[in-house]
């Protein structure tokens, strides 16, 4: 009796949140990301360094011609700062590629957290349907990619074609479980 009460209380919840249109915009954006990734990984880390680059040298030279402007006391913390913005600006421009090393260790971790959910989610589903194996390995795999990619972030473009080809089925697989949550 215990476990029918269990599968009530999932039939309840489950279906609320696949229904939820963010899910399929998550998963839709996901899937665009690994297709990116997986097609041009080498201009996208490029591109991906140069914007930050240029970000954070835009905000240094900010900071510092709002120090021009003001000095007043207190304000040396702006010429500071933009002057260390601006310089890891610069520094990220000329090499680009190491910001993608910060990006790279981000999504190891987003990975292992949405593993972690599909484990949940593999265990939730085992006790409405006996289709649930399929997300049980996914979760496990993203899981092994998520830990691959944080302790090996420097395998440059080929992890970063693996991690687009791996989203790109993350995200299909997301919309079986969606499908199946469903019926």
């Amino acid at each position: 009796m215990k476990k029918k009460e269990k599968v009530e209380d999932v039939e309840i919840i489950a279906p609320k949140n696949a229904n939820n249109p963010d899910n399929l915009s998550k998963t839709l954006i996901l899937g665009l990301v690994g297709l990116v990734l997986l097609l041009i990984p080498g201009a996208l880390n490029k591109l991906i360094g140069i914007l930050i680059g240029g970000a954070l040298l835009i905000t240094g030279i900010l900071s510092i011609i709002k120090y021009t402007k003001e000095k007043i006391a207190g304000s040396n913390l702006n010429l500071v700062s933009g002057i260390l913005y601006a310089v890891l600006g610069v520094i990220i421009i000329i090499y680009p590629y190491s910001i993608i090393n910060l990006v790279t260790i981000c999504l190891g971790v987003y990975l292992i957290i949405n593993g972690m959910l599909k484990l949940k989610l593999a265990f939730t589903l085992k006790n409405i349907t006996d289709k649930w194996i399929g997300t049980l390995v996914m979760g496990i795999i993203t899981i092994v990619l998520g830990i691959l990619l944080i302790f090996n972030p420097f395998a440059g473009i080929t992890i970063t074609k693996l991690a687009g080809a791996f989203l790109v089925i993350v995200a299909v697989f997301d919309l079986i479980d969606t499908y199946i949550i469903q019926k």
